[in-house]
């Protein structure tokens, strides 16, 4: 009987979670969850994501119904819902530049939690440690596939990809000639992104290697060390 109760007191904590959602932080919270609750659950708001537009539409109708809301407070109810639930793949706002514009590390983390996030796990992006031009072509095909970006969130996301997850030291000769002809050999049959989501020691990468060789890839057996050196420094087994 007690496992009952319990199993009871459970489902029933579990369900009032569920039907009282709650509000992000930020000025309107308090007019929203005082205001919107006399007709309908926050769920119905917390599971929205819309335009500006599209929740001043919204706004304008609840009023219509009879919700109670003068200019100012409209303004900022469709401010905070804008703000807290935009549409996916949408960059949130950014937050506000510190003194001196020092908070672009800030904007950038929020594009990528904010957009990259709603199509793939972080840890994509936390894996790589690549130059600018290859996170700029990254961002550009993920632009492609429908990414939200205007041009100035490109550059805030592509400075702080670069900070944070470029190269760990100044590639060597050796690197720089590795790099070249996996750009050179491979990109010929796949994108280096099947190269940048590998990661192998030594043995594991001549094995790719002599195996992408069988199949006409075309590196010569000269330079098939320094490209096999090059994956396994660039790209090791974590």
């Amino acid at each position: 009987m007690r496992w009952l109760i319990v199993a009871l007191f459970t489902t029933a904590a579990t369900l009032a979670a569920q039907q009282n959602p709650t509000l992000p932080e930020g000025e309107g919270k308090a007019i929203v969850q005082n205001g919107c609750v006399n007709c309908h659950g926050l769920d119905l708001v917390t599971g929205k994501t819309a335009t500006k537009d599209e929740w001043s539409s919204t706004v304008d109708r609840m009023k219509t119904y009879g919700a109670n809301l003068d200019d100012k407070q409209t303004a900022t109810v469709i401010d905070y819902l804008a703000k807290a639930f935009p549409p996916k793949g949408a960059a949130p706002a950014a937050p506000p530049a510190a003194a001196g514009g020092q908070d672009t590390d800030a904007a950038g983390k929020a594009l990528v939690n904010g957009v990259c996030a709603s199509c793939h796990g972080v840890d994509l992006i936390t894996a790589k440690n690549i130059t600018r031009k290859e996170w700029q072509d990254i961002v550009d095909r993920m632009k492609g596939y429908g990414a939200n970006l205007n041009a100035t969130q490109t550059t805030t996301l592509l400075d702080y990809l670069e900070k944070t997850q470029g190269p760990k030291q100044q590639a060597s000769a050796g690197a720089d000639a590795g790099k070249a002809l996996l750009e050179a050999s491979c990109t010929g049959c796949h994108d280096l992104d099947l190269v940048m989501n590998r990661t192998g020691n030594q043995a594991e990468w001549q094995e790719v290697v002599d195996r992408m060789n069988g199949r006409g890839a075309g590196v010569a057996d000269k330079d098939v060390p320094a490209l096999v050196a090059y994956l396994a420094k660039t790209y090791p087994r974590k």
